[in-house]
């Protein structure tokens, strides 16, 4: 099948549930002067970030070209966490961490504390696009639909059993593709400004 025909016939997807999504992990940003650090180092405006909803920012070079794309949200005033591609995480906290100086802020890899999955929900009317929600311990941000059905990113504490986990993770990897929204992987590193991107 060629782009053309996709575009006049997408694919649909069917199952929902959860799957479990080990290319992305967490960075979590904490302490007094967590929000307005990222606000001075990515592209999004965390300072202003409210705790009901999520952001995609980008970590670029001096040049302007990312070297990351992330979800960003707040859990509380103190601490942001940042979802990205797990290729991408040990050079994108170093990197970090060399402009924290004087910041009262503690970046730390997250990720044996958080574990990310997807959920394709059937009702795509009830998932807004960007909102933050939390079921008990789980954090869940609405993303854009994809083949017909609502799409959530869920940040869940590592020992979170998947109750309703059915979902393949290849069927989220399309999700992403036909959502129109890209990410930076390491394949890509430096390849995109955030405009190319939109």
């Amino acid at each position: 099948m060629n782009s053309s025909e996709i575009a006049m016939n997408p694919p649909v997807l069917t199952t929902v549930g959860a799957c479990a999504l080990p290319h992305l992990s967490v960075i979590a940003a904490r302490g007094e002067d967590a929000a307005h650090f990222l606000h001075n180092q990515l592209t999004q405006d965390f300072a202003l970030l409210d705790l009901q909803h999520a952001r995609l920012a980008a970590f670029c070079n001096a040049k302007g070209r990312m070297q990351a794309s992330m979800v960003g949200f707040k859990t509380s005033p103190l601490e942001v966490l940042l979802v990205l591609r797990a290729d991408l995480l040990p050079q994108t906290l170093k990197r970090l961490s060399m402009f924290v100086l004087r910041a009262k802020v503690k970046l730390t890899d997250a990720s044996a504390e958080w574990r990310v999955a997807g959920r394709f929900t059937a009702h795509a009317e009830l998932v807004t696009p960007w909102q933050l929600t939390q079921d008990q311990r789980t954090w869940q941000v609405g993303l854009y639909p994809a083949g017909g059905l609502a799409r959530q990113l869920c940040v869940l504490p590592t020992e979170e059993a998947l109750t309703d986990a059915v979902s393949d993770p290849q069927d989220w990897l399309l999700g992403e593709v036909l959502s129109g929204v890209a990410d930076v992987q390491a394949a890509t590193f430096e390849a995109f400004v955030p405009q190319m991107l939109n």
